[in-house]
């Protein structure tokens, strides 16, 4: 989706990445190229792990490139021999092959784009996420996979490039996105999750506390809290007690569910006719039956 105006403030997260985030947008007086729809490819998966817009979102888009023209151009990395690959803008480039087919119009046949050849892989790559943190609503899985991208794009080349030879790359991110030191250290954690137990934490059946714990797991054991939490949940009490090296059998014990809870019962003491006492146990009987209590 375009860059929008609300995200490019000096306050918000992110801020630190704007300055490079705007090299979309060409120098005065060099207009971006456009390009024909066909010879442009999406980064790989691997790069460019978020979600594609939900139909809502990008028939809004459609509407707003149909009404109002597309405000910003894509980013495409072009090198010699290669496809000329998207960096950003795979939503505006999706929405554009939308309205080709729809309209058959030549405008959509071919998209604004702004080229960058002056990149490495992992500059090219960290422009995928950083442009997606800035630009995107992400999942919560999502934040933990950039996070963990970032951070292992980042190292001892960052600090040096800031003179920061004390600074820590948690850090260094920290700043650049507008967050804690502590919050990166724990998408970087919730990053090696299991695929299932990332969906867990995007549906919100799992908490980033819990999760946390469960990164230290071995992979086999991920796939069976996996499984158990999608079953029967986790309980706050039950996250504190995991171990990094817990087995399957241990988890399975630790993450049953709860005994059922016993109803209070009482005693009542009716005095009546003694020639009455079991015509009124048969009538408390089938009473009681009809609710569902067991005598």
């Amino acid at each position: 989706m375009a860059l929008k105006k609300k995200n490019l403030t000096a306050d918000g997260a992110g801020a630190a990445l704007l300055p490079r985030l705007m090299t979309e947008t060409p120098a005065p007086g060099e207009g971006p190229v456009e390009l024909p729809l066909d010879s442009l490819q999406p980064a790989p998966a691997a790069w460019n792990f978020y979600s594609p817009l939900p139909d809502d979102k990008m028939l809004e888009l459609i509407a707003s490139i149909r009404d109002n023209g597309l405000l910003h151009p894509i980013l495409v990395w072009q090198r010699p021999g290669q496809p000329d690959t998207v960096l950003s803008g795979h939503n505006r480039l999706e929405a554009f092959r939308r309205l080709y087919k729809a309209t058959g119009e030549e405008q959509y046949a071919r998209i604004p784009c702004t080229l960058r050849r002056d990149l490495t892989e992992a500059q090219a790559r960290e422009i995928i996420v950083d442009s997606n943190w800035v630009q995107r609503n992400l999942t919560p899985s999502e934040k933990a996979r950039s996070i963990c991208q970032k951070y292992a794009l980042a190292g001892r080349k960052r600090r040096a490039a800031n003179g920061s030879a004390h600074e820590s790359t948690y850090e260094i991110i920290a700043r650049e996105y507008g967050l804690s030191g502590r919050q990166i250290a724990r998408y970087v954690k919730l990053g090696s999750l299991s695929d299932g137990l990332l969906a867990l934490l995007d549906s919100g059946r799992l908490g980033v506390a819990a999760g946390v714990r469960l990164a230290d797991l071995e992979p086999a054991a991920q796939d069976a809290a996996a499984r158990l939490i999608a079953e029967r949940g986790i309980r706050p009490a039950q996250a504190a007690q995991l171990r990094p090296d817990m087995s399957a059998d241990e988890l399975e014990t630790l993450l049953a569910p709860p005994p059922p809870r016993k109803e209070r019962t009482v005693t009542v003491s009716v005095t009546m006719p003694a020639r009455l006492r079991e015509e009124f146990l048969d009538n408390a009987r089938a009473w009681l039956e009809e609710r569902g209590v067991q005598l």
